[in-house]
């Protein structure tokens, strides 16, 4: 059963309060949004997280003539159902539909350094059962979040985000400044984290650090992977079975230039006392 998933976006201030925007950077923001929805849209639809090259959430994402009011462009996913992941079973329309909305939201939301609130039993299943995909769908859509952004001060002051008739997120000059704003700390830092989700095939996935109070998500290299992917499962396990057992990560850190924490570089891992 192919089910209609209404997306808009509405871009306001700058250009766009007199329904225009520039050319480029305006298309440049559109191609982002398109590119970040039909790569969450592949992943509800297939099961399977792609970057790049040919593949279902790309032909499902259809956008439509742009509107007045500032500058309105309107997008309907098509999905030939929507099955519970890893299952045969079909989730009902609606459902499904509230599924795709949660984990566009989730993934926005994570791109922003906001600790996402899932709405959803589905999405909250997805998360303790696959929490490293979802946290690979973050990193997957991260150039293209960023890349969305390039109408902000640049032709708009705001993109808001609707799913449907309820909005789910927002794109200023604050959030580009948090995309756009980075740097690498690369101090050596040794500390046990609990494994709050993990994707054994891209190395990506989140740890709870108890410092600062929320997931942190990180990423490796695929030999560091190959190394450590036996101690990160075991560790995820472990946090599954609310055991309270942790592993000891080396790592170097991503910093948001106000300092927040972005992300975890892992280098290395070991289970404590081993």
């Amino acid at each position: 059963m192919l089910v209609e998933v209404p997306f808009q976006l509405e871009l306001d201030g700058g250009d766009a309060s007199f329904h225009a925007m520039p050319a480029y950077d305006g298309y440049t923001s559109l191609a982002g949004f398109s590119l970040s929805l039909s790569l969450v849209a592949n992943y509800i639809e297939t099961g399977k997280i792609r970057r790049r090259g040919d593949f279902t959430g790309r032909s499902a994402v259809k956008a439509f003539a742009l509107e007045e009011g500032s500058v309105l462009s309107k997008f309907r996913v098509y999905l030939d159902g929507i099955s519970a992941l890893g299952t045969s079973v079909q989730i009902a329309p609606e459902a499904g539909k509230a599924l795709l909305y949660d984990t566009f939201k989730r993934t926005i939301d994570r791109n922003l350094g906001i600790e996402p609130q899932p709405q959803t039993a589905e999405l909250r299943h997805l998360e303790r059962t696959r929490g490293g995909d979802l946290e690979a769908l973050v990193a997957a859509t991260e150039p293209s979040v960023r890349q969305a952004h390039s109408v902000i001060g640049d032709g708009a002051k705001v993109m808001n985000i609707f799913g449907g008739t309820h909005q789910i997120g927002s794109f200023t000059p604050v959030t580009k400044h948090y995309v756009e704003g980075f740097y690498f700390d690369n101090t050596v830092k040794m500390r046990d984290f609990s494994v709050a989700s993990f994707n054994v095939n891209s190395g990506h996935g989140g740890v709870f650090d108890d410092e600062i109070g929320r997931v942190v998500p990180f990423a490796m290299k695929a030999d560091v992977l190959r190394r450590v992917k036996p101690i990160m499962s075991w560790g995820l396990d472990r946090y599954a079975n609310g055991t309270g057992e942790t592993v000891t990560l080396r790592y170097t850190t991503v910093l948001a230039l106000d300092d927040t924490v972005k992300k975890y570089l892992i280098q290395a891992a070991t289970r404590p006392g081993i």
